[in-house]
């Protein structure tokens, strides 16, 4: 007879093998189309919630920059480029940046941080995990480091926002095929 040891560590049995040798990278084309699912859904969202909370857009830019912002910004070269391309005095782009993360918790966000999958990646057949594990990423490290850090350039200079996410997606070509946002939050896009 076998003494019942309660600190033994529990066994059971997996369904399936899984081997850390049979993972396969996602392609640059997978995870394109991924994304460009996961995009349109999100500007179908993003224009129902723009809708929506255009009365609240008014009164903002009324209250930040007054009632004759346009007179004042149209004729003066310097003000123009203050309103602009220095965006954090922007309320449209604070505003617009709201938006876009409330639609990206919604449809990316949230299922990411569940199952490792958006809606993109789950009709292309490919996850988002973490590069050492290969398991879902934590939501702390997914919104901050992956999406929300590369966001701050667009509060300061609209221009320098796009040449840096150019940069990042260029990184995509690489043999590891992590973009500059997969490294910072240390993740990996794998075939499932």
């Amino acid at each position: 007879m076998t003494e019942l040891n309660p600190y033994i560590a529990p066994t059971a049995d997996l369904d399936y093998e899984f081997d850390i040798d049979d993972i396969e990278l996602a392609g640059l084309g997978e995870r394109f189309l991924a994304r460009l699912i996961d995009w349109i859904l999100r500007c179908i969202i993003f224009v129902i919630l723009l809708i929506v909370f255009l009365p609240g857009l008014a009164a903002l830019i009324l209250r930040t920059w007054g009632e004759n912002w346009f007179d004042e910004v149209a004729y003066n070269p310097y003000a123009l480029m203050w309103h602009v391309f220095i965006n954090f005095n922007n309320p449209l782009i604070i505003y617009l940046i709201a938006l876009t993360h409330i639609t990206f918790l919604l449809l990316q966000g949230i299922p990411l941080a569940i199952w490792g999958q958006t809606l993109g990646k789950k009709w292309m057949n490919i996850a988002m995990v973490d590069h050492e594990t290969y398991e879902k990423v934590p939501f702390f490290r997914l919104f901050f480091l992956r999406y929300l850090a590369w966001d701050i350039p667009a509060l300061f200079f609209g221009p320098l926002n796009w040449l840096i996410r150019l940069t990042d997606l260029c990184f995509g070509f690489q043999n590891d095929r992590k973009t500059l946002h997969d490294k910072l939050a240390k993740t990996v896009v794998i075939k499932v």
